[in-house]
């Protein structure tokens, strides 16, 4: 068996790597710490804080200090909490929930910080009324006309929201007797209705700031919750964006909060930081320069890899120039591949970083790259099944080149070609395979989480073992007894629908029907929308997929939007089961930008000159390897990107790697030598 003998050599070097960080520590001296892929990065992490825990543990109890581990992912935090260990001195968490720890008990001026944003969102709603020439015909009317409009609507939300989905005609015929006072303002039906959200917005972060202004109860803090990705300002939630906005400007302009966070969390370690967001390096950079004025102890350790930077959003390599003066620690091991895929990967990321294995029987893997036609790729995967006796226990992990392949191969096509074909993803269509496809539940869209909340309800509450403290919040149950519990639990359990339509409407008869106050509380937070229930689910996703819809286009939208919620409800739980990882077949499909993070003994990616909607992408990468400099210089930011997302995808594979070029490969076949040897023929 091959990757089972640890050099004795690479081993003590590791070891000295791992003593280097462990100075630096010690010397409050931060850090830098970069490794390629498979090289262990979350071990060495771990060891970091175990090393703090041993070391500097008894000091930090008598302080009452903690130490600060900062994750990626929900998944990743539960994997360095188990590899560590029960510890009271670590705090584990994403991002955004530390960040959240952090500032949450400074209301007083988080309240100030939200009420400029509120004004800020106001000042740009009312610019949008005065530019925007859809709302031309409000900008005719006079002030008393508008101050009318404004009334009246005003007035009239719960019809509005009601009537949402009705079609023109049937909608003026609702509206058009109370509007004859308002020249051309139903002329055109869709931009009467953006104008009246417009009017409805502004109003409500109004009404915001005087109940924040007479500090009425509800309105004396800002919350915020992982579950949700969307701003309700009005309601004082945040989302994760505008929480590290939130963030680093109260950091930033309050020096007493700075050494509070330095004096309570002396100890940062920051794991994958190339795909952690500027504002957190930010804060990070200004807490150190405070601990320099005040000479107080504190360290920032930086644990990642620039070359497997594939979001948007992502410092990436830029660190230093954020947070300087860092101290470079490279680890040139890998612990995962064997040595053929090692060779490969080194060759992609043409770095500093040269890894070799830390294995004396590293040998035994096996890389291929073949150029063929679509027509052959059934074939091609069927050829390898065979190879490598692929079962259940032994799966094939099969890389493809578009999102919608995935949705495909994976049982939920229906789904993706709803959302690919929506207004807002055919302006934003780099954004569909994070916010659709992500397992990562941060990185969702609003409706994608929307729906994920439905199905991990349904599901939960299917699931018999499952702790009631997982399917309810506290405050709902608190006040129940045993009896009482069981009830509203059964009641529950009759939402029931085999379409995501009939779903939802059973949810929402419980919600209208039900006389327990805590029925509405607990669908509340899952629908999470305004107007619910006169707002329907149709409205909502009319609004945030069709943004700006003309009126001709209203009849189709609403055609697609009940065809989607019509999908039967097995599609929908095969896409949750993709977001889960908890594929059930022998082959398993994946986004390139879906593996990061994973290891597989056995895998397949499909190449092509095209990658989402550029048509040239790794055509154009292989042609600048070619041409050498000139080219890479002139496309430099997207050869990165697209060396980044090949290093990705090459390097999950443990032992068995092919790759299948789906285009013509002659004018570029020098290049793929280069990196592969030898490019053969399928």
């Amino acid at each position: 068996m091959n990757l089972s003998i640890i050099s004795s050599e690479k081993k003590q070097e590791e070891i000295d790597i791992q003593q280097e960080i462990f100075n630096s520590i010690d010397k409050n001296e931060n850090i830098i710490f970069s490794s390629g892929a498979g090289s262990g990065k979350t071990y060495s992490l771990v060891e970091s804080l175990k090393h703090i825990i041993n070391t500097h543990g008894l000091r930090l109890k008598v302080h009452n200090q903690k130490i600060v581990c900062i994750t990626y992912t929900n998944v990743a935090v539960e994997e360095v909490k188990n590899r560590l260990g029960n510890s009271e001195l670590v705090l584990v968490s994403t991002i955004h929930e530390r960040i959240w720890e952090l500032i949450k008990d400074y209301q007083k001026e988080l309240v100030k910080i939200h009420q400029y944003k509120l004004n800020e969102e106001i000042s740009i709603l009312n610019n949008k009324l005065d530019t925007d020439s859809k709302f031309a015909a409000y900008r005719n009317l006079n002030n008393e006309q508008k101050s009318g409009l404004f009334d009246l609507m005003i007035s009239q939300t719960e019809l509005f929201y009601k009537s949402q989905d009705e079609n023109a005609s049937k909608f003026r015929e609702i509206f058009g007797t109370q509007l004859r006072d308002f020249p051309n303002i139903l002329k055109n039906y869709s931009d009467f209705k953006d104008l009246i959200k417009i009017i409805y917005k502004i109003n409500n972060y109004a009404a915001c700031l005087r109940s924040i202004d007479v500090k009425e109860e509800g309105y004396l803090k800002v919350k915020y919750n992982a579950s949700y990705n969307s701003d309700r300002l009005h309601w004082m939630r945040i989302s994760h964006d505008t929480l590290l906005e939130y963030g680093i400007k109260i950091i930033k302009n309050h020096n007493v909060l700075q050494q509070i966070i330095i004096d309570q969390h002396p100890y940062f370690l920051i794991d994958e930081y190339q795909d952690t967001e500027k504002k957190v390096v930010e804060i990070m950079s200004i807490l150190t320069e405070r601990s320099e004025e005040i000479k107080h102890p504190f360290f920032v350790g930086y644990f990642g890899d620039p070359a497997q930077n594939i979001y948007d959003g992502g410092i990436g390599k830029n660190v230093n120039k954020v947070h300087p003066n860092l101290k470079t620690i490279i680890k040139p091991f890998n612990r995962r591949s064997t040595e053929e895929v090692v060779t490969i990967i080194n060759t992609i990321r043409n770095d500093e970083i040269k890894q070799s294995s830390i294995y004396d029987d590293s040998k035994g893997g096996s890389v291929k790259f073949y150029s063929g036609q679509n027509d052959r790729v059934g074939a091609f995967i069927e050829e390898h099944k065979s190879e490598w006796n692929i079962s259940l226990r032994n799966k094939l992990h099969c890389f493809v080149l578009t999102n919608k392949s995935v949705a495909e191969y994976s049982g939920f096509s229906n789904i993706y070609a709803f959302f690919a074909n929506t207004k807002k993803y055919k302006v934003a269509y780099q954004q569909l395979n994070t916010e659709l496809l992500s397992d990562n539940q941060v990185r969702l869209g609003e409706i994608p989480l929307f729906i994920f909340r439905i199905l991990e309800f349904k599901s939960k509450l299917s699931n018999t073992y499952t702790p009631v403290q997982e399917v309810l919040k506290e405050y709902i149950y608190s006040d129940m007894n045993i009896g009482l519990l069981r009830v509203f639990i059964s009641s529950l359990q009759n939402i029931k629908g085999n379409t995501l339509h009939e779903l939802l409407d059973s949810i929402t008869d419980i919600y209208t029907s039900a006389k327990n106050i805590k029925h509405k509380e607990l669908i509340n937070q899952l629908f999470d929308f305004e107007g619910f229930p006169d707002k329907s689910v149709k409205s909502y996703l009319s609004e945030v997929l069709y943004p700006n819809l003309k009126e001709e286009d209203t009849s189709s939208t609403a055609k697609a939007i009940e065809d989607f919620l019509n999908i039967n409800l097995n599609e929908f739980e095969l896409w949750y089961k993709y977001i889960l990882r908890e594929n059930e077949t022998d082959v398993v499909y994946h986004t390139y930008h879906g593996t990061k993070g994973l290891e597989f003994d056995n895998v397949i990616i499909l190449m092509g000159n095209a990658f989402g909607r550029n048509g040239m992408y790794f055509k154009n990468f292989f042609m600048a390897i070619q041409n050498a400099s000139e080219a890479k210089n002139e496309y430099y930011e997207e050869f990165e990107q697209t060396k980044n997302l090949l290093y990705v995808a090459c390097s999950r594979a443990i032992k068995n790697l092919r790759i299948l070029y789906l285009d013509d490969v002659t004018d570029f076949k020098d290049a793929l030598s280069q990196i592969f040897i030898d490019v053969k023929s399928y």
